[in-house]
């Protein structure tokens, strides 16, 4: 547990870093942000561990799942480690340090905080369908395309905790697959729309882009390939990721995880307009035809979509 925390604090060194080097126009304050939020935040798992320390001497994964606390204790030490998790906090982290997050609940949370875990999930399952309505609505609603991407990991990483917390097999694997599929698409979107985009144009806005099949074909293939893969569509990773945590999901709560279902259909809403409107149609006036991707460009894309697609065919 304490090497696990030291080494995600670790992680926030070089993500301020990161940020304040290349940020946009309020990097400063976003990297500010970040490591003041999930410093504090990350303080209540500091003292749950230190609270492990004290009442067994030690902090191994091994002898603190042997271990058997009064739900009261569990209570306590569920909701410290728990500020520390995904739901809140993943506007800000994306990427890398939410499968630490992910990581933690399930080496950390389920094994030793097992009848807390129980307690808490019809609480942890309405906040996670209110998380996947809520962010999926506010992300039609958005006009800045990186903010698109952001707020669609919100709702994906919302599905991973409904088969985390399914206490199921199912549930437990699906939640593993779509991180690791969140972790190749995410990162793939955002290199199209915050890095090859905005580099070439250094703008972010949806309804600036209009057409772009016609000027920049290769990198419109890229983008489609991995629209639909962020959707969850079979043949990628994502599908067999998605359909297992909602399986999940609905075999322990059946109405919520029907719900929480609704997913699929509003990643496709906000999803497809976004990729709609960037290839579709014609190129807008106003702006000027640049070179499609280069050779470094495709390279970074095709190592992304290939494990995508691979995976998605040959999951076990």
């Amino acid at each position: 547990m304490t090497s696990f925390y030291v080494y995600f604090e670790a992680s926030l060194a070089p993500l301020f870093i990161l940020i304040g080097l290349y940020g946009a126009a309020n990097k400063d304050k976003a990297a500010d942000y970040i490591l003041i939020y999930t410093l504090f935040s990350s303080l209540f798992m500091l003292l749950g561990i230190a609270l492990y320390e004290v009442i067994l001497d030690n902090t191994d994964y091994q002898s603190t799942s042997l271990l058997v606390l009064s739900i009261d204790l569990q209570c306590i030490l569920y909701l410290a480690i728990s500020i520390e998790s995904p739901l809140a906090g993943s506007i800000l982290l994306a990427g890398v340090i939410l499968k630490l997050a992910v990581f933690a609940i399930i080496r950390l949370i389920l094994p030793t905080l097992s009848d807390a875990s129980i307690l808490y999930t019809p609480f942890i399952y309405v906040l996670c369908v209110i998380t996947i309505i809520y962010t999926s609505i506010i992300t039609l609603r958005q006009t800045d395309l990186k903010v698109i991407i952001a707020y669609s990991s919100i709702s994906h990483m919302a599905v991973c905790i409904l088969g985390i917390f399914s206490n199921s097999i199912t549930g437990i694997t699906g939640s593993l697959v779509l991180c690791v599929a969140h972790g190749f698409v995410s990162p793939g979107l955002f290199i199209v729309v915050g890095g090859i985009l905005y580099d070439r144009y250094h703008n972010r806005l949806l309804h600036y882009f209009q057409g772009l099949i016609t000027y920049m074909p290769i990198l419109s293939i890229y983008f489609i390939i991995l629209s639909f893969s962020n959707v969850g569509t079979p043949l990628s990773i994502n599908f067999i990721g998605e359909m297992l945590s909602i399986t999940g999901a609905i075999n322990r709560a059946p109405l919520l995880g029907a719900v929480a279902a609704i997913s699929v259909l509003l990643s496709a809403c906000y999803q497809m307009k976004l990729t709609n409107r960037l290839t579709g149609g014609v190129k807008t006036p106003y702006v000027s035809i640049t070179a499609d991707c280069t050779y470094r460009e495709s390279i970074l894309m095709i190592s992304l979509i290939f494990p995508t697609i691979f995976l998605g065919f040959f999951p076990s």
